[in-house]
């Protein structure tokens, strides 16, 4: 039988307040008894829901981690090839994805997954996963515009690598991977240079 609407939104609360207390505090730290009440739940519904408090973990960066991708896929479909001006469409691309990264979601998740690694095999296989998607799907793009004969790309998912570390390095480095929020004009600077080396190195004169 399928879950009821009700039922999903109690999850979904249960998990969001999951994330947060647990990317504040660290699986260790975290108490279920503050997620519950957050979450505005019982403690038992927590278990039943979940189990334990490591299949809540999981579950809880499962669940952030498929958000935040559904937010990066968001950013990337709006990537236009024909763009009249590509470095202003690429740099526009680049600033949302790092804000997908940067987002409190994206931060939590981030330093879940560093910080948890030991209590959970599983997450190493999500992380890389999530990127895996993130670089072809950025790739598929890329691809489109070097058809319309704009850029030069002997390999497509090598030029998204180099795109996404280009302009995302310094940004995910400033912020402390997600401990200090940065302010908008911050991301400006970085990102234009990165488009600009990327443009260099694959653009089409």
């Amino acid at each position: 039988m399928s879950p009821t609407s009700t039922q999903v939104a109690r999850r979904d609360a249960i998990l969001a307040a999951a994330v947060a207390v647990f990317g504040a505090a660290g699986f260790a730290d975290a108490g279920v008894d503050e997620i519950a009440r957050r979450a505005g739940v019982a403690k038992p519904t927590v278990y039943n829901h979940f189990g334990d408090k490591r299949g809540l973990l999981l579950e809880s960066i499962r669940w952030a981690t498929a958000r935040a991708q559904q937010r990066v896929m968001g950013a990337l479909s709006g990537l236009d090839p024909s763009a009249a001006d590509l470095r202003a469409e690429l740099e526009r691309v680049s600033r949302a994805l790092i804000e997908c990264l940067l987002s409190d979601e994206g931060t939590a998740v981030m330093r879940l997954q560093v910080s948890e690694q030991h209590h959970l095999a599983e997450l190493d296989s999500l992380r890389l996963g999530a990127r895996q998607a993130t670089v072809e799907a950025l790739a598929g793009r890329l691809a489109i515009i070097a058809a319309h004969g704009r850029l030069r790309l002997p390999d497509p998912v090598l030029a998204a690598r180099h795109l996404m570390a280009l302009t995302s390095d310094e940004p995910l480095a400033e912020s402390g991977f997600g401990a200090r929020r940065l302010q908008p004009d911050e991301v400006v600077g970085p990102v234009r240079d990165g488009v600009d080396t990327f443009l260099a190195a694959f653009g089409v004169d």
